[in-house]
């Protein structure tokens, strides 16, 4: 059995941004490795995960996301196909709940919300046969937020696909200009088709069967 460490982090008032090293994130959540499934969560608040279906409902923002973009779902958190991925795999992880700052998610909501974006991205990065992850939060309109709920962005990465690492930070931060633009005036998605998401979205739901 992991012990479990319980980390205190204080309240900005400041818009900021997370950004998290895959390595880090076991540590993210306090485990027990003794059930058949390979975890047991330590809240018993936290229901296990299953899939997601048609009759679902999900909000981010303002916005209600077609259950056909969700791929991956627990009772606090769900994982959805991007309407402009920034590379192969680039996916979002929002808690159930709406919550426009990281800070004001409950200890449940945070712990469940990390681990599901750990379990996703490792899916998809050995989907995508990646080599690494970035995990990034936007925390704030200062911080590049454009749509007033948390939400964890999950990219595979391969060498080479950034001549400058650093900048995919500005490259997200481009992306979410163009989601919320997309989401507030729902033009014609030239580029991805709801076919072409949904499809994506089927294809993610088997690596959780």
């Amino acid at each position: 059995m992991i012990k479990p460490v319980r980390v205190l982090l204080p309240s900005l008032a400041f818009a900021h941004s997370i950004t998290i090293d895959s390595c880090l994130l076991p540590f993210l959540r306090p485990q027990d490795y003794s059930s058949s499934k390979g975890f047991r969560p330590i809240s018993t608040t936290i229901n296990t995960t299953k899939m997601s279906t048609a009759t679902e409902s999900y909000q981010f923002g303002p916005y209600k996301i077609d259950p056909k973009e969700v791929f991956y779902s627990t009772h606090l958190s769900y994982a959805m196909v991007n309407l402009r991925p920034l590379l192969p795999g680039h996916v979002l992880v929002c808690p159930r709940r709406e919550v426009k700052r990281f800070v004001d998610l409950t200890a449940d909501e945070t712990s469940d919300l990390w681990f599901t974006a750990k379990k996703v991205g490792s899916q998809l990065e050995r989907f995508h046969s990646a080599t690494s992850l970035t995990f990034a939060i936007q925390d704030g309109p200062q911080a590049g937020q454009t749509v007033p709920h948390v939400h964890i962005h999950i990219i595979p990465r391969k060498g080479g696909d950034f001549e400058k690492n650093d900048e995919i930070y500005d490259a997200i931060d481009e992306k979410e200009k163009e989601l919320k633009q997309k989401l507030d005036l729902d033009k014609e998605r030239s580029d991805r088709s709801m076919e072409e998401m949904a499809q994506e979205a089927d294809d993610y739901r088997l690596l959780f069967l």
